[in-house]
């Protein structure tokens, strides 16, 4: 008897039921429904040579991490900064005023960048990965911030947990708490990546430590140096533009950690890919998709 896979639905809802969501939010989606998938390609990015290349190898269907392009709408998950803020105790009283015209006009841009669709500026999110999906047969879907909300929930919890036990940690100690995980030693060992203390000295008081993650792109400089000055002494983040981060290093106020974009990523996908191996499915990781499980067992 022929074994049953899953659904684009129902491997959608693994990650929606992981960190409690109900819907999928604006930057993820299912843009060629599917159904009795049993082997699928993961990466971090879906272009059309890997859906080529899953169509040829045998492959049931295509899940990628970060936004498709046909999510027009994907640029309203930036709002979640605010939310997060709120989470960590600044009410949005202080925070829109403050943050309210950044995120507006930066939500604007994406925006705006999808509605030009130029394909030099994002290669690898444009309409033909769908159109190409769609002609090959092939299902394809991608799951963003359930993934990364996950993934802030599990390293705020580290750092919080740390922090009480030992509140007069580091800048070193906060470095070497993301440098212990196991997706960074695959990180290091794959990519050559390591997170780096980008502001501050190791041995400096790291105090209240905030990880600025699940809310589509890393923070913008108003939003850093609004962390800081609400308390925040080190932030961590997975990365950031080079006008970014050049303009907090010329004015300073708290430290700043920088994970490296796979390993930050990882830290909600890790838990998504044993969900969803526990569900039967067999999957390959590819372009960035950290399998610290691959092989084991």
């Amino acid at each position: 008897m022929p074994i049953k896979g899953l659904s684009t639905w129902e491997i959608a809802q693994i990650g929606l039921r992981l960190v409690g969501f109900s819907e999928l939010p604006p930057d993820s989606g299912i843009h060629v429904p599917g159904e009795n998938i049993c082997r699928l390609l993961f990466a971090m990015d879906v272009n059309v040579g890997l859906l080529h290349l899953a169509k040829q190898s045998g492959f049931d269907a295509v899940l990628g991490h970060h936004p498709i392009g046909v999510l027009y709408d994907r640029g309203e998950v930036y709002r979640r900064h605010i939310d997060l803020l709120e989470l960590h105790g600044v009410p949005r009283s202080q925070s829109v005023p403050a943050l309210g015209d950044f995120i507006d006009r930066t939500v604007w841009r994406m925006k705006n960048a999808r509605f030009r669709m130029l394909p030099h500026e994002s290669p690898n999110q444009t309409t033909l990965e769908v159109d190409v999906a769609r002609f090959l047969n092939l299902p394809l879907l991608n799951i963003h911030n359930p993934c990364d909300e996950l993934g802030r929930r599990t390293l705020q919890s580290m750092i919080d947990e740390t922090f009480a036990v030992n509140p007069d940690w580091k800048v070193r100690d906060v470095l070497a708490l993301i440098s212990s995980l196991p997706e960074a030693e695959y990180t290091r060992r794959m990519y050559g990546i390591s997170p780096i203390i980008f502001i501050g000295e190791e041995d400096r008081p790291a105090d209240r430590t905030v990880f600025v993650h699940g809310a589509l792109s890393a923070p913008g400089a108003p939003i850093i140096n609004f962390y800081w000055e609400k308390g925040f002494s080190t932030v961590v983040m997975l990365h950031g533009d080079s006008e970014t981060l050049e303009t907090v290093r010329k004015n300073p106020k708290g430290n700043l950690i920088l994970t490296g974009h796979y390993l930050g990523d990882s830290l909600g996908i890790t838990p998504y890919l044993r969900a969803m191996r526990e569900r039967g499915l067999e999957i390959v990781c590819m372009g960035g998709i950290v399998d610290v499980d691959a092989g084991a067992g």
